[in-house]
């Protein structure tokens, strides 16, 4: 709504999908109507850690042992592997065709500013997301990172998986004024 040039929206999303850092983890999975099943099975002791939003199975299948350890194991995963090289692929609108860009994601480091999503991926309690954030608060505040805006909902789900989702976007001040700018949407509500 600040009349930015589609080049500029497209240059700001590039920067925001490089400083987002995300993981999942369910403790079932979703059922496809298609597909009329659930796309994985997980014994009552199991999750499927690092799971795709779609319903795709993880990096790892893991014992599930309590909330705390989930949350300090994701959080782990994403400080550990917070640094990696991609190729995005995105359309150039002057050339009329797909253009290849090498990135290499950042790690968060002491002193970043984010704001945290904990994202309900389709059948868990809003209280049990509570306690995700909670445990991630404590996280962040030990690894000297500052938790500017949150979100704690069903923002993304995947049908009926049971699991959640964290997400830590590293921010900066025109991210956080674009953040705070009015938004008024069926999921997102506020500002005048």
């Amino acid at each position: 709504e600040r009349g930015d040039s589609l080049d500029a929206c497209a240059e700001l999303g590039r920067k925001l999908n490089n400083q987002g850092h995300s993981i999942g983890i369910a403790l079932g999975a979703c059922t496809v109507p298609a597909a009329g099943k659930p796309s994985f099975t997980l014994a009552d002791n199991e999750m499927e850690f690092g799971v795709g939003i779609h319903g795709e199975p993880g990096i790892d299948r893991r014992p599930f042992s309590s909330l705390d350890q989930t949350v300090d194991e994701m959080f782990d995963t994403l400080l550990v592997n917070g640094s990696y090289h991609r190729t995005l692929r995105f359309w150039d609108y002057q050339q009329g065709s797909w253009q290849e860009e090498q990135q290499t994601k950042q790690p968060l480091q002491s002193g970043d500013r984010v704001i945290a999503l904990v994202n309900n991926l389709g059948a868990t309690p809003l209280s049990e997301l509570y306690g995700v954030y909670n445990r991630l608060t404590t996280r962040c505040q030990q690894a000297g990172l500052t938790i500017e805006r949150n979100l704690i909902g069903a923002y993304c789900t995947s049908l009926d998986m049971t699991g959640f989702s964290i997400t830590l976007l590293k921010v900066d001040d025109e991210t956080l004024a674009l953040w705070d700018a009015p938004v008024h949407t069926p999921a997102l509500n506020w500002g005048k």
